[in-house]
């Protein structure tokens, strides 16, 4: 494993960036390889907002409108927030794994001031790019903790009642952030009725989509699924407490957290997309585990296939 990270800092140390073209409208404000990844800052200056983007300008990790930056920008980001209208009460230890442009702490914390935030976040030079060109500021009750994502939920005592799982690596999310075992230490850290919420992308990018769904819903009692209408992401939203959430129930607490709020986004549209797991689940697919890795599943599926 330490052979495996020193090749990996190698290679970002000595290759070139991973420079990609711009639009007319774009230019570059940042890039930098850090010890994990590509990342660029773009700006629009016709649209006036601003993306961090990885080497392939058709995944962006977070941005920004200009005139507006306290607004979520993406579509992926705002349904996270229907994860909300499965906790009874409001959330007042909540959990980020994954900072990226610091857009969704930063709404959070607009909306309930109230609320004790961590945020686990390995890669120091996100936490500056997020500080000097999103406005991401830290308080004394939002603290960024830069650390990796899996070991701060081990290390942690705390538990939480709004648990969010948001860690690309570019464009995926590190595989150790998606295990039953680290799934099992994410439902340790939760209060009895606390939530996790987590972004995924679609299986048409995402070829462990199917395992990624058996493998959430062997770690919890019940797994619901929003689909986005703009992105194609999924939200996953998974339950510590064994009592179901119906469709009704969850709208009309998005209505009233929506109305309390004061949520710019459209929150009961959100949860109208409720699906049970159900609908995705695949008996075949396998659960992902430590020592289960995507490249032997990759090869599982492809002697399936064969």
């Amino acid at each position: 494993m330490l052979r495996i990270f020193c090749l990996l800092v190698l290679c970002l140390t000595l290759f070139p960036l991973q420079g990609f073209a711009l639009e007319p409208s774009e230019k570059l404000l940042f890039e930098k390889n850090s010890l994990y990844q590509y990342i660029s800052v773009i700006e629009d200056t016709v649209k006036k907002e601003r993306y961090v983007r990885n080497q392939k300008r058709e995944y962006t990790q977070g941005g920004i409108y200009l005139d507006a930056p306290d607004k979520l920008r993406f579509e992926f980001t705002q349904l996270g927030f229907v994860s909300l209208a499965f906790l009874d009460k409001d959330p007042k230890d909540v959990l980020f794994v994954g900072l990226g442009a610091g857009a969704m702490p930063k709404y959070f914390t607009a909306r309930y001031p109230e609320a004790i935030v961590d945020i686990a976040e390995i890669d120091s030079d996100m936490v500056a790019v997020a500080q000097k060109y999103f406005y991401f500021k830290e308080n004394e009750k939002m603290k960024v903790h830069v650390d990796d994502g899996r070991l701060f939920v081990k290390r942690t005592k705390k538990k939480y009642d709004w648990i969010i799982l948001d860690a690309y690596q570019n464009d995926y999310i590190p595989f150790h952030l998606t295990t039953l075992e680290f799934l099992k230490e994410v439902k340790s850290r939760l209060k009895d009725n606390g939530i996790v919420v987590t972004n995924i992308t679609s299986p048409f990018r995402n070829k462990f989509f199917d395992s990624m769904v058996m493998t959430y819903k062997k770690a919890f009692p019940h797994l619901y699924v929003f689909k986005g209408k703009k992105s194609a992401n999924f939200i996953f939203v998974a339950t510590a407490s064994s009592i179901i959430k119906d469709k009704d129930s969850v709208e009309a607490r998005a209505r009233k957290i929506q109305s309390d709020r004061k949520f710019d986004i459209d929150l009961e549209d959100f949860a109208s997309r409720y699906e049970l797991s159900e609908v995705y689940e695949w008996k075949g697919a396998k659960v992902l585990t430590d020592d289960f890795a995507p490249v032997n599943l990759y090869q599982h599926q492809k002697s399936k296939a064969q």
